[in-house]
């Protein structure tokens, strides 16, 4: 029985993190959020939230980073629209922390989302 509860939490656990990481688990099939994702340190110069510095991690592709990750996480969410630039502030801030470079970070995330950008992975 204690196995069967193991395999529950194992499975609970893939089906939570392919939910809300989309891009994580098919990363080579989002081209459009890959490359998003590729322009915000030359669109946004300085990415700094709470004491994070997203830029050089995305430079870096820093996957073996937790705090990367969580940042790739959330903003695969935004970029297909599975939560609202509040939520993902709220998010990003509870996650990383206040800081003075974190409106400045937001404001040009949400402002360089294509207008266009799809529902879905």
């Amino acid at each position: 029985m204690l196995a069967v509860g193991r395999a529950a939490v194992v499975l609970a656990s893939v089906l939570f993190a392919t939910a809300c990481a989309p891009d994580a688990v098919r990363s080579n099939q989002a081209t459009g959020f890959n490359a998003y994702l590729k322009q915000l340190p030359s669109s946004c110069r300085r990415l700094q939230i709470g004491s994070e510095d997203l830029t050089q991690q995305i430079l870096a592709n820093d996957m073996g980073n937790d705090n990367y990750n969580y940042f790739i996480n959330v903003t695969s969410r935004l970029y297909y629209n599975r939560i609202s630039e509040a939520s993902y502030r709220q998010a990003l801030v509870g996650f990383f922390g206040a800081g003075t470079g974190n409106d400045a970070a937001f404001d040009c995330i949400f402002r360089t989302l294509p207008p266009n950008r799809p529902n879905a992975p």
